[in-house]
């Protein structure tokens, strides 16, 4: 028998919130099939490496290097341009001490 109250959690990405296929949450997701990274908000390479488990990669980070999307920032689903947003960090233009 199915939980449908865990099941409901478990149908969206971690990061993003977008809905993942029950198919993607098996294969790739951690052991309780969460998804904590998804083909909208990171690459098909970060997620065959495992981020999509939850695991540290090596591979850059999409919403740290956005032009890992392939696609300019405009075109980005709202959600991850947020995030991508989020990520950015705001300097004064000075020199590092």
């Amino acid at each position: 028998m199915q939980r449908w109250d865990t099941q409901q959690n478990n149908q969206r990405s971690l990061t993003c919130e977008s809905h993942v296929t029950p198919g993607f949450r098996r294969v790739y997701g951690d052991r309780d099939d969460r998804v904590h990274r998804c083909p909208i908000c990171d690459t098909a390479i970060r997620l065959s490496e495992g981020s999509a488990a939850g695991k540290d990669i090596d591979t850059r980070d999409p919403l740290e290097h956005p032009g890992r999307f392939g696609v300019s920032l405009d075109e980005l689903p709202p959600r991850v341009r947020s995030l991508v947003d989020s990520q950015s960090v705001a300097t004064d233009g000075g020199e590092d001490q």
